[in-house]
């Protein structure tokens, strides 16, 4: 959790009833995810319910108890396996970039290096065919994470709605990022209809002045309004599943959290403001700032770029560390291959000074 992250919702929910759900769907889990299952429930049993968050409440009342067992257990995968550096045969979260173009110039993201954002390499539009291919991988294989990021701005892309809609009903966690600023009332409805249940609005101030100053050519009143526009549209659902929360990264010691935060609370669930990292010109970062320890991201999360190269960050935002591209090869292949095999050995092996740009990232 981030400095200042506030949840703004907490619902009473029953920890006995999640218990006994779970204990009664151990017969129908497999035999590999059965022990996963009984840890949980060994957890809950001892009044640990880290695991339970406002998100994973309202995915409960939401849900039939019939999946609650299944969720829980791809829950675990997705915090644990990153952080203990277990192998796995598919990633728990993919990432998937619609536009690696982006609107605005934020002072602290790597769309500032023109060597990025004007190198017509680098800039594109994901294909929706290629997006189709992508998803019903991703659906047969059994991640259950998707997340729409990457590089620019989601929105951007012509086809971003229809994305959305082939989405429906498939993963479930379906999150997106978005700076706000080219949302519409069709889009909100498509977000709310699809079933996204995480969208993060990626905004840094409560002030017009401030955050102008921050997110270069980001009209702040434009954002505001679009902000209380989705959220009115969101209440008019009784059945959404969409959580939403504004995002800030922390450039300097004038922003005000607390301020920050009593603002936005009225407008959206969550408000997080995290300390700003080096997120662009990534491979001139000083050495000896990088991270000593594996990096959590080679166990957890893979990322698709528009263009269908495979990365697994996107720190490296030029993808130096390109591990295989999806037209070539299924997510399941290129998980599981030699290059990223190699990568996450050379981390486990203290050999992280060996990766580039890992020996400049300081994750970790």
């Amino acid at each position: 959790m981030g400095v200042g992250a506030t949840f703004l919702t907490t619902k009473i929910f029953d920890k006995s009833e999640l218990i006994d759900v779970l204990k009664n769907s151990i017969e129908n889990i497999s035999l590999n995810d059965r022990i996963f299952l009984e840890k949980i429930i060994s957890q809950f049993e001892n009044n640990d319910f880290t695991l339970v968050t406002p998100q994973q409440i309202h995915f409960f009342e939401i849900t039939p108890k019939s999946q609650w067992a299944e969720y829980m257990i791809f829950r675990y995968k997705f915090i644990n396996f990153p952080k203990n550096h277990i192998d796995s045969d598919i990633p728990s979260h993919l990432l998937i970039e619609p536009a690696s173009s982006c609107n605005i110039r934020c002072i602290m993201c790597f769309q500032v290096d023109e060597s990025f954002s004007k190198n017509k390499e680098f800039m594109g539009h994901l294909d929706f065919e290629l997006f189709k291919k992508i998803i019903d991988d991703a659906e047969n294989i059994g991640i259950k994470a998707i997340t729409f990021s990457g590089r620019g701005e989601p929105t951007l892309n012509p086809k971003f709605g229809d994305m959305l809609e082939y989405c429906k009903g498939k993963f479930f966690d379906l999150k997106m990022n978005t700076n706000a600023t080219r949302l519409n009332e069709k889009l909100m409805h498509q977000i709310i209809e699809s079933g996204v249940t995480d969208l993060v609005f990626s905004v840094d101030s409560y002030e017009k002045d401030e955050y102008e100053v921050i997110r270069v050519l980001g009209i702040f009143d434009d954002v505001v309004k679009n902000i209380k526009k989705f959220k009115e549209i969101n209440d008019s659902y009784p059945n959404s599943k969409c959580a939403t929360r504004v995002s800030g990264v922390k450039i300097n010691k004038k922003q005000n959290i607390e301020k920050f935060t009593d603002y936005w609370k009225n407008y959206v669930d969550h408000v997080v403001m995290v300390e700003m990292s080096e997120r662009w010109d990534s491979y001139n970062n000083p050495i000896e700032s990088a991270g000593k320890h594996p990096c959590d991201f080679l166990w957890g999360e893979m990322y698709v770029w528009y263009d269908g190269k495979c990365n697994p960050c996107d720190v490296d935002y030029k993808s130096e560390l390109q591990v295989g591209n999806i037209k070539e090869n299924n997510i399941k292949e290129i998980w599981n291959n030699e290059s990223y095999r190699k990568l996450r050995n050379l981390h486990l092996s203290d050999k992280r000074n060996e990766c580039f740009p890992c020996d400049h990232c300081s994750n970790w």
